[in-house]
């Protein structure tokens, strides 16, 4: 058991540890991937949802903060991504321990050690670090928690009439995190009675609510033309994605079962810190506080991801505070003491810098790259990625370069973040496509560390110039640009 002191001591150590190893993310330059490459363009070139920049619903909140914060990210939109993130998990992170403490008999250690093994997991310090909207989620799910349980315990009405509305708001930054909440937050008010003792200020909290989600949702959707027309981008965009990983939506069986297989993978990741303490729970287990709440807590979310779509990590964000509290309360007698807390930090913490990318090429969904994509050293190897391709099209002779690429996949480099971050080059996701008559150099990329036989076959001079586990950049040494342009232009 710690002592007051040494418990302030000892998390606040926690916390500066924390800071250290996510404050380097502040240092982004590009796009971490195919999403936030769209909230770049929305951000820079124009809000524009029908060209998906971004794509539906949108997220204007988002963008425009993008926009906002600008000046202080020094131009940078990816770098102004990353303060974002930083903030809203800086800011859940506040609400989850006025949760914890509340749902933990106010038992003030045990809520810090909750805080801080979910501030350690590995996804919580992968959104918080890298230029992505999840950490909106994240947010919503600790604050929407914390007033959920509130009202669950018969108190909080009072502060429906402003939390509310800072949940809409929220929602004009990443709806789903919000939508997700609904079912909790209405079986709260109806569990805590106040629409029965309170009933003017609890129906003027959700009007409240309801104006400040139509106060941006209104000017997004007469941006492209319409409601109408904004919901059939939002329906032509969610069934895309079913359509790609539910069975439900045509997908094949065994692409669903992989989904669950992955979603399964991100959620144990997710839980890392708490993994250590379980044992001892499952040698002397209790029957956990409120199951309803929780259960109503997670469904929506969890529901989604193995029924529909979970094609990444960040979908779980709005499930890991819920889970982060309920392994808490079955292990607190663990969160009392120094050693088991910094066991479980440590544990989340080789969990989460394990170098995944050096067992195997990260060319294909393998196990190790799934266990990659749910730590924040996939964020760091992206940025070197797009570093080292600056620079070797940097090497590439003449103003007018053209870079082939075949690659499809989420995190950058893919044809969407590419376009983006290096505008001054022609890029053709299509290898058949013509060489333009003004283009001085070609070069290809790829996803993973090899070329395709048939084009190492046909120029045996391609040498790899740039690469690591997540690409590999393929040209010839500037005297040889002639011929292989000749080449390319005779016959594609």
């Amino acid at each position: 058991m710690l002592n007051p002191l040494l418990h302030r001591r000892f998390f606040f150590a926690l916390s500066i540890l924390w800071l250290a190893l996510l404050l380097p993310g502040l240092a982004a330059r590009y796009s971490f991937g195919w999403d936030s490459s769209q909230f770049d363009r929305g951000a820079v070139n124009g809000f524009d949802i029908v060209r998906h920049q971004p794509h539906p619903p949108g997220y204007p909140l988002w963008v425009l903060a993008i926009r906002g914060i600008l000046p202080l990210a020094g131009g940078n939109p990816n770098r102004a991504q990353v303060v974002l993130a930083l903030l809203f998990t800086i800011a859940g992170l506040w609400f989850f321990r006025k949760l914890a403490q509340n749902f933990l008999d106010g038992h003030a250690t045990t809520a810090a050690a909750a805080t801080t093994l979910l501030a350690f997991s590995p996804l919580t310090c992968l959104y918080a670090s890298s230029s992505q909207v999840y950490a909106v989620d994240f947010f919503v799910s600790c604050f929407g928690g914390w007033l959920a349980y509130e009202l669950w315990c018969g108190r909080g009405a009072g502060s429906l009439i402003w939390a509310l509305p800072v949940i809409a708001i929220a929602a004009g930054f990443r709806p789903s995190g919000a939508t997700f909440l609904m079912p909790l937050l209405a079986a709260a008010m109806l569990r805590s009675g106040a629409l029965k003792t309170r009933p003017l200020q609890s129906v003027g909290a959700v009007a409240a609510a309801a104006l400040c989600w139509l106060a941006w949702l209104t000017p997004t959707a007469f941006s492209v033309g319409g409601f109408n027309k904004l919901a059939e981008l939002n329906r032509v965009q969610a069934a895309t994605s079913f359509a790609k990983t539910s069975i439900f939506y045509g997908a094949p069986a065994l692409t669903h079962v992989h989904m669950i297989g992955e979603a399964t993978i991100y959620l144990g990741f997710a839980i890392a810190a708490f993994l250590p303490l379980l044992p001892g729970y499952l040698m002397r287990p209790s029957k956990p506080r409120h199951p309803l709440f929780f259960a109503i807590w997670m469904a929506p979310n969890l529901g989604v991801l193995y029924l529909l779509h979970c094609s990444q990590p960040g979908y779980l964000m709005a499930s890991l505070p819920p889970l982060a509290l309920l392994l808490a309360s079955l292990t607190r007698e663990k969160l009392q003491s120094a050693r088991w807390i910094a066991a479980a930090v440590a544990a989340a913490l080789l969990v989460t810098y394990l170098p995944y990318e050096r067992f195997r090429d990260m060319n294909a969904h393998t196990v190790p790259f799934l266990f990659l994509r749910a730590t924040p050293r996939i964020s760091r190897l992206v940025e070197a990625s797009q570093r080292d391709i600056q620079i070797a099209i940097g090497q590439m002779p003449g103003p007018n370069k053209l870079v082939y690429g075949a690659f499809q996949r989420f995190e950058a480099p893919n044809i969407r973040s590419v376009t983006f971050d290096f505008p001054g080059v022609e890029w053709r996701d299509d290898s058949r496509a013509p060489v333009p008559e003004n283009i001085q150099s070609v070069a290809w990329l790829f996803a993973g560390t090899e070329i395709p036989s048939h084009l190492r076959e046909r120029f045996p001079q391609l040498q790899n110039t740039a690469g690591n586990q997540l690409y590999s950049f393929w040209t010839v040494e500037p005297a040889g640009q002639t011929a292989l342009l000749e080449a390319l232009r005779k016959s594609p």
